[in-house]
């Protein structure tokens, strides 16, 4: 699996515009690029924490993301038991999100190497979770989440990805959300305009359904996949599983159709640009 440089890739995930509207947009340039990232590995500085802001000056005039210093060390994980880390070039710039879950014991290790280079590797995820139209925001739509391994040195941390503290049902207001976003796609451009966007979205789920056209992987950085069908979404959608992880040996070991899968939702890029449609597909946590 090639390894990605932070170099290139934060500037191009920090290059998304939005539009409060209305309607609300997002524009996300470089698209094609960005679509075919999916379990990468990048290379990077572990900066100090740091908050990703958007400057919006008049309504109608999006101004790219400028970043500013937080507290500048990792002294306690989120509301939901994550370590939300920033790994980038310098200080100051902008960063790439990455998320560790149960990350109390890692708290520790990370301090000790802020400023050093790490090698991240994970599921590269699309979500407007927090994509900055509340000024409260570490506004971005583009992470690394989960995390299933680093390296600093020849020290490989393989990282459990299990069943997170918090966990949301898929309700039909995620339904109605999803359904109203517009999607344009400008091939010359390279650029996906999505419009009637939500000022947030729902990242852990919860939901029972049958799995069809399984396709295990055996390949380093290609994720397993199959098909999940659940009357709470009502629709297929598909599904990816990172490969050394707790869902990837649960789905190895399968032996049914139906099944409770625990997941985090995630704008499917590729089949967007393809359909010139909304398309939320799913990255698997937990299967039983």
């Amino acid at each position: 699996m090639n390894t990605l440089n932070a170099t290139q890739l934060a500037p191009l995930l920090n290059s998304y515009t939005i539009n409060p509207g209305p309607p609300r947009t997002i524009v996300v340039p470089h698209a094609s690029k960005l679509a075919a990232l999916r379990d990468v590995t990048v290379l990077g500085t572990l900066l100090p924490k740091q908050v990703l802001l958007l400057k919006m000056g008049a309504p109608q005039i999006p101004r790219p993301p400028a970043t500013q210093v937080g507290n500048g060390g990792y002294h306690k994980a989120e509301a939901d038991g994550d370590l939300h880390f920033c790994l980038g070039v310098k200080p100051l710039q902008p960063h790439i999100p990455c998320e560790i879950q149960h990350a109390t014991n890692w708290l520790t290790v990370f301090n000790q190497l802020i400023g050093q280079q790490i090698r991240v590797s994970g599921f590269f995820r699309c979500l407007f979770e927090h994509p900055g139209f509340n000024p409260k925001n570490d506004a971005h739509i583009f992470e690394i989440h989960p995390v299933r391994a680093f390296q600093q040195g020849n020290a490989l941390h393989p990282i459990d990805v299990v069943k997170p503290d918090v966990i949301h049902p898929w309700s039909a207001r995620l339904n109605q959300q999803d359904a109203a976003v517009k999607v344009q796609y400008d091939k010359a451009k390279d650029r996906l305009t999505f419009s009637n966007v939500g000022m947030l979205d729902t990242n852990y789920v919860q939901l029972a359904g049958k799995v069809s056209n399984l396709k295990l992987s055996s390949g380093a950085g290609v994720p397993s996949s199959f098909t999940f069908s659940s009357p709470q979404i009502g629709h297929a959608v598909a599904v990816y599983c990172l490969q050394d992880t707790t869902a990837a040996t649960e789905l190895r070991k399968l032996k049914k159709q139906t099944i409770t899968l625990v997941a985090l939702r995630n704008i499917d890029l590729a089949q967007t640009i393809k359909t010139v449609n909304y398309v939320i597909s799913l990255v698997a946590i937990d299967i039983q």
